[in-house]
């Protein structure tokens, strides 16, 4: 197990930075999550570290060495890409044995890290088969083997699910994690997928315009996200501008849309909120009685408006609310528990949900 300790690093393309002052320290055993939006400078980042780019300025140290100065093929590193490059005249032993042959291997332990680098991506029974004749996962899994026979103290991952669907991409995730803590490489894994950063990593690293807006575990970056642009990026948001911004008693109150005034606990540095966001799983919602007025409870919000769809998904429902003189609809998912749902697409619904669960920047 290794740590990569990254500095200062900038990549401008002319007078560009597409990488920005990064500064990273990815511990021994671990794996960051590189997550943002296409541009955002995460591939470039990986391939700076990788040697595929050089660095306009700035540090990559893995374990004390500075691997600047060091050739690709010299730095140790494995490399797990999104489109397989697998060698379509091999076969699957074939494949993951290249490396090991162009490290003068000798040709008995070749045999047994290829049957054991098989047999843990469970592919030992497809050793003779080419790549032509095996599914797109079965593909990676491939890639994946070919990488960790090489036993390299860091693995980059280049996107390497994007060309899977979806359930297939899920159990994949799943399959490297658990194989990351068997073999105890420390990893960086690129994705603009949240959820494949979400099941992957041990913390993330969300990046916008070359820069790192958070970083942090999974359950901080959704939780506790630091500005709108996480906030809207990772999972499911209602994220509204608000107005009329008070302070009381550890509490701010403002106007989210028209009539409607909700509360939110102080955090932050105390300046007054521009923005307000509640997840769609905090919320709950039921039908509007004649005369229901949308008065709060102890310690929740509530607003009315009209359902406008209902999406069901077998364990959930997604249901749209729109609320008067507010831009985007509330959205709002409730798990499904098996009853009937008491609500249709046209009435008017209340949306409830915990004053500590309304976040502002």
């Amino acid at each position: 197990m290794s740590q990569l300790i990254i500095e200062n690093l900038v990549k401008n393309y002319g007078q560009k930075p597409v990488v920005n002052q990064l500064n990273i320290t990815v511990e021994s055993g671990e794996m960051l999550s590189l997550l943002g939006p296409s541009g955002c400078g995460k591939t470039t980042t990986l391939r700076m570290i990788a040697g595929m780019h050089d660095p306009t300025s700035g540090s990559i140290r893995l374990d004390g060495k500075e691997l600047t100065r060091i050739a690709p093929h010299k730095r140790n590193i494995g490399l797990v890409f999104q489109n397989y490059a697998l060698f379509p005249h091999l076969n699957v032993f074939e494949n993951v044995a290249f490396g090991l042959k162009r490290h003068g291997v000798p040709k008995s332990e070749i045999r047994e890290r290829v049957e054991a680098a098989l047999h843990s991506v469970r592919l030992n029974e497809f050793a003779e088969r080419f790549p032509a004749q095996m599914s797109g996962g079965q593909q990676q899994r491939v890639a994946l083997a070919r990488t960790l026979v090489l036993k390299p103290p860091l693995v980059l991952f280049d996107e390497p699910l994007s060309n899977l669907d979806a359930k297939l991409r899920q159990a994949l995730g799943i399959e490297i994690r658990v194989l990351q803590r068997k073999f105890g490489f420390t990893g960086i894994f690129v994705t603009h997928d949240q959820e494949e950063a979400m099941v992957i990593s041990d913390r993330i690293a969300v990046m916008n315009g070359g820069n790192i807006v958070q970083i942090g575990t999974p359950q901080q970056i959704y939780m506790h996200p630091v500005d709108p642009f996480v906030a809207d990026f990772v999972g499911e948001s209602n994220l509204y501008p608000i107005t009329n911004v008070t302070a009381s008693e550890g509490f701010w109150r403002f106007e989210l849309s028209k009539g409607n005034i909700i509360s939110a606990e102080k955090t932050g540095n105390g300046s007054a909120p521009t923005y307000v966001m509640v997840r769609p799983e905090a919320v709950s919602v039921r039908r509007k009685g004649v005369d229901d007025q949308p008065v709060p409870e102890a310690g929740f919000n509530a607003v009315a408006g009209e359902v406008t769809f209902i999406n069901y998904s077998g364990s959930s429902y997604l249901i749209g609310v729109a609320i008067e003189s507010l831009d985007e609809q509330f959205i709002v998912r409730l798990q499904n528990t098996r009853k009937e749902l008491d609500l249709r697409v046209g009435e008017e619904a209340v949306v409830q949900w915990p004053v500590h669960d309304t976040l502002t920047f």
